[in-house]
């Protein structure tokens, strides 16, 4: 039985007993409504408080507020509180309170800081409770409100709460999350002695987070050292966002250094988040055989301690190792997610194991997983490298979203599998549609010219990557070009793309032209030129 259900039980035998609840009474059966999110007992304390003519009193208001907002019904939180008459309203500081967190809490972010201004409208103080939850809102709408909580700001300073570490903390975190890093980190600069260090944590956890959430990896890291200079001790929620900033600089070194001031602490077991960050750093960071040791001495697993493994293992080409994981997770019984599901797709795309990723599509189609875009593109990805076009296609066409990686996927697949003309006609296509077409984009349209034989295509496509795309050609462009020019005698052409200002051959460019030059002859000295210069760059791959 929920204990909200309890609570209405004992309100009820209390009553049938002649005894009156007053306010204080339904505020502690409301506040076990609210934390249970329990809606029919809400309904069922709703109807003992009009009984018990208590409807209009704010205190009592306020907690039916709470519950009602807590069970996502919005409509009924806001007329009773429009129902409070505006003189018992308007000195009620906690209704408003909970009426403005009820709409930031319920995804309507712009309402609940609206609210407020109505609030400081009607001559009510907020306090050190109201202010964490409308720079909240200000953070999840700065897109539709900017400046606002630079507003709020000067109404915490000017209610002299800026020395409130809960405050503090809220100030930080809205700035973060509003892509202001540096006023974020002013907040901890300035707060004006108001209280210690040691109080900061959680603010600094929000600064760190955000310069992971912005890529800064370096910055955050030298912030975890600035925070550890002040005296602020590390708790279980700063680790995850510091490993995650070694994850993003790539230095599997500093991530051993962290690794160890967490044993020290005493965060290596019994926090599974923690875990994950291990497991997930060491992975990006390419060291497959520390994740796997964290991996195996954690007690206490979830789907992302397995997803964080696996996904390791797919993006640094060990695709057996990932499938035996997730042979091994199966076994354990725990469920795959979208994240894991597209990560052992790949696996299969590595080696491929075709068989095992078409049960695993199967399965995907029961749980509906295919609807996340990641997913599909894994497919697409999946299906192509085993040179099942058709598949990879129906999987492309079956996606109620795509992305760039999506139309990539496929224009590569065609290229690769021999259909040229349908690799450019979906880029076309892609183009059309909006879609950026990025990097690795323009390797698959390349590769489908040289192998369609398609020069003046290939030439114009290479001409408009940096001109209309605002894409850099890297080697890997320039040897299909190459290799596209080459097989058709073209060396001199070939050679005048090599001289090209800011664009340094690497082995494949040179490899390719050398290639031509065997079929073809040398052309004033070109061969000698593609030999010395492949053997410069990659020695192995200049031996006859």
């Amino acid at each position: 039985m929920p204990a909200g259900n309890h609570a209405v039980g004992l309100l009820q035998l209390m009553m049938s007993r002649g005894q009156r609840p007053d306010h204080y009474v339904l505020g502690g059966v409301l506040r076990e409504c609210s934390s249970q999110r329990h809606l029919p007992s809400g309904q069922q304390v709703h109807a003992l408080v009009v009984k018990s003519r208590l409807d209009a009193d704010p205190f009592v208001v306020a907690g039916l507020v709470d519950a009602y907002s807590k069970c996502a019904r919005v409509a009924e939180a806001t007329h009773l509180f429009d129902a409070v008459l505006a003189p018992d309203r308007d000195g009620h500081r906690v209704l408003w309170t909970v009426m403005v967190a009820g709409r930031a809490q319920n995804g309507d972010p712009v309402g609940a800081v609206r609210l407020f201004r109505d609030m400081r409208s009607a001559g009510v103080s907020p306090n050190q409770f109201t202010f964490p939850t409308v720079l909240a809102a200000c953070a999840a709408a700065a897109g539709a409100a900017r400046g606002v909580g630079a507003q709020v700001h000067g109404c915490v300073v000017r209610g002299g709460f800026e020395g409130n570490a809960f405050v503090r903390s809220s100030l930080v975190d809205m700035y973060v999350k509003c892509g202001d890093l540096v006023a974020g980190q002013r907040m901890l600069e300035t707060r004006g002695g108001h209280s210690d260090d040691s109080e900061d944590v959680a603010a600094w956890n929000s600064l760190l987070a955000g310069g992971v959430r912005g890529g800064r990896g370096k910055e955050a890291l030298d912030l975890f050292v600035q925070m550890r200079q002040r005296g602020v001790g590390a708790d279980e929620f700063t680790y995850p966002s510091v490993l995650n900033s070694v994850a993003l600089v790539g230095s599997a070194e500093k991530g051993r250094a962290i690794h160890g001031s967490i044993v020290k602490s005493g965060f290596a077991e019994g926090y599974v988040h923690v875990g994950n960050a291990l497991v997930d750093m060491y992975a990006k960071c390419g060291d497959l055989w520390c994740a796997r040791g964290v991996f195996d001495q954690m007690s206490e697993r979830d789907v992302v301690t397995w997803t964080s493994l696996l996904t390791g293992c797919a993006r640094h080409g060990h695709h057996e190792a990932g499938l035996r994981l997730f042979g091994e997770m199966r076994d354990s019984g725990v469920d795959s997610d979208y994240v894991l599901t597209a990560g052992v797709l790949s696996c299969c795309a590595g080696l491929p194991a075709l068989a095992l990723g078409q049960q695993v599509h199967a399965a995907n189609v029961r749980r509906g997983l295919n609807a996340y875009v990641s997913v599909g593109n894994a497919l697409v990805t999946m299906y192509a490298k085993a040179g099942c076009v058709r598949e990879a296609r129906r999987a492309f066409d079956a996606m109620p979203e795509r992305d760039a990686i999506t139309w990539t996927a496929l224009i590569v697949g065609y290229a690769q599998n021999g259909r040229g003309r349908e690799s450019l006609g979906l880029y076309n296509r892609m183009v059309a549609s909006g879609a950026r077409p990025d990097y690795v984009t323009f390797i698959g349209v390349l590769f489908a010219c040289s192998h369609a034989g398609l020069e003046e295509d290939a030439r114009r496509h290479l001409d408009s990557m940096e001109r209309v795309h605002g894409v850099s050609p890297g080697p890997e462009h320039y040897a299909c070009v190459v290799d596209l020019l080459g097989r058709s005698g073209r060396l001199s052409e070939a050679a005048e793309l090599l001289d090209r200002p800011g664009f340094e051959p690497d082995a494949a460019v040179w490899k390719a032209l050398l290639g031509a030059c065997r079929v073809h002859g040398d052309a004033g000295g070109l061969a000698e030129r593609a030999a010395e210069a492949l053997y410069r760059a990659s020695p192995r791959d200049a031996t006859p």
